[in-house]
């Protein structure tokens, strides 16, 4: 099958940017002198030029030539929200996401238990106690991201802490229903204390234990709250 002419456009510059023949910042030429490179329409330079963006290679201003950019992690993962949307509307789909995120979280539980400073027990108990403080639904939920996200940033890995941040969006629905499903704040929240005090004693396979019994805690009430 033929490629479309924007498809060769966005190739010929991503092996660019990918050789290091135009590195970061650098500014791409403008649409006209593009168009008669390609021998192309307007339309398939800036369908092109998308491309390349929502790749993160490159970046745009209206009426600004765009430049050269280096993709990001979270960019990367904020590339997949739509589709994921879509995975996650079958049933199939969340129990396969639900079943990623326990994979990932009680990894990350492994790793911050045998490698957290005391910088970073500080900072995960200052989450959990504000977990602890939360009176209302939407601050518990928030409350409840951030402390997942303190244990994630513990492992000092951008991709981790991009991938926790892009499922605690992706199942934000799960977290919501979940924690309005009848179980006290107060309850859920105990079972970040017992999270915290195993990664606080560098207590690996606690840790990982008390993330395990959580989520599992966490998805049983989703699937009950929604049946």
């Amino acid at each position: 099958m033929a490629r479309k002419k924007y498809q060769e456009i966005a190739e010929h510059f991503e092996l660019l940017v990918l050789s290091g023949r135009l590195r970061p910042g650098d500014r791409l030429p403008a649409e006209r002198q593009i168009m008669e490179e390609f021998d192309a329409g307007r339309s398939s330079v800036r369908e092109a030029l998308f491309s390349l963006q929502r790749q993160g290679l490159l970046t745009s201003r209206p009426g600004a030539v765009p430049r050269v950019s280096t993709p990001t992690v979270d960019g990367m993962f904020a590339e997949l929200s739509g589709s994921m949307r879509h995975y996650l509307n079958r049933p199939e789909g969340l129990r396969e996401m639900q079943d990623a995120r326990a994979l990932l979280e009680i990894g990350l539980a492994r790793r911050a238990a045998q490698t957290a400073s005391g910088d970073d027990i500080k900072k995960l108990e200052k989450a959990l106690d504000a977990n602890r403080a939360a009176r209302d639904l939407d601050t518990f939920v928030q409350t409840d991201v951030a402390f997942h996200l303190a244990i994630a940033r513990i492992s000092r890995n951008p991709v981790f802490e991009a991938l926790n941040a892009a499922l605690s969006d992706w199942l934000k629905d799960q977290r919501v229903k979940s924690s309005a499903s009848g179980a006290s704040f107060e309850e859920v929240a105990d079972q970040h204390v017992k999270i915290f005090e195993a990664i606080k004693n560098k207590d690996v396979e606690a840790a990982a234990e008390a993330m395990d019994r959580h989520l599992a805690i966490v998805v049983d009430r989703y699937w009950k709250a929604v049946m």
